[in-house]
């Protein structure tokens, strides 16, 4: 399987959400959605039998595809006054090298970031470290979707238990059945 991850800025309309589902059905694939109202983003995680065409992906849907599946995540700190240090930490000149985009959105900022090269835990560690230069706290909320074999090494490498493999997660196989 080839994994790409869609970006669209807004809630995707029917047409376009569509659109994008026949492509990636024609191609023998499926799409797995999730639309963040409080970030205004959509996000889709395709999932495809080989490389397809990106362009055609862009046009119907008006988005951004990556051709690897990408982390958003979007924080909302507590406290207004932290969120340009955030937001320059994040994508700033001296941001992670995975960070591909970090963009302000309501009253949080929009993080993206290739996990191959950054992994989330410097991502959440440098998210409250600006915080805590500010004492306030975050709310954090997954925006894109993942493939089973990225939410499995996150777990692992956050709880430390190499023994979380993807069909050990419940909640991954309720989601694919």
């Amino acid at each position: 399987m080839v994994y790409s991850t869609l970006r669209i800025d807004g809630v995707v309309d029917d047409e376009r959400r569509t659109a994008v589902d026949e492509l990636v059905r024609r191609a023998g694939g499926k799409a797995f959605w999730r639309i963040a109202a409080t970030a205004a983003r959509t996000y889709a995680l395709l999932e495809l039998p080989q490389a397809c065409d990106h362009a055609a992906l862009r046009i119907a849907s008006g988005g951004v595809v990556y051709d690897k599946p990408v982390i958003a995540m979007a924080v909302f700190p507590a406290l207004a006054e932290a969120l340009p240090a955030l937001l320059d930490a994040l994508g700033g000149p001296g941001r992670p090298a995975g960070v591909l985009s970090c963009t302000r959105s309501a009253a949080g900022a929009v993080v993206e970031w290739d996990p191959d090269v950054t992994q989330a835990g410097l991502i959440a560690g440098l998210i409250d470290v600006e915080l805590r230069r500010f004492g306030s706290a975050r709310i954090a909320e997954l925006l894109s979707p993942l493939p089973p074999a990225l939410v499995a090494s996150i777990a692992a490498a956050g709880l430390q238990a190499s023994q979380i493999v993807p069909q050990r997660i419940l909640e991954l196989r309720i989601d694919r059945a």
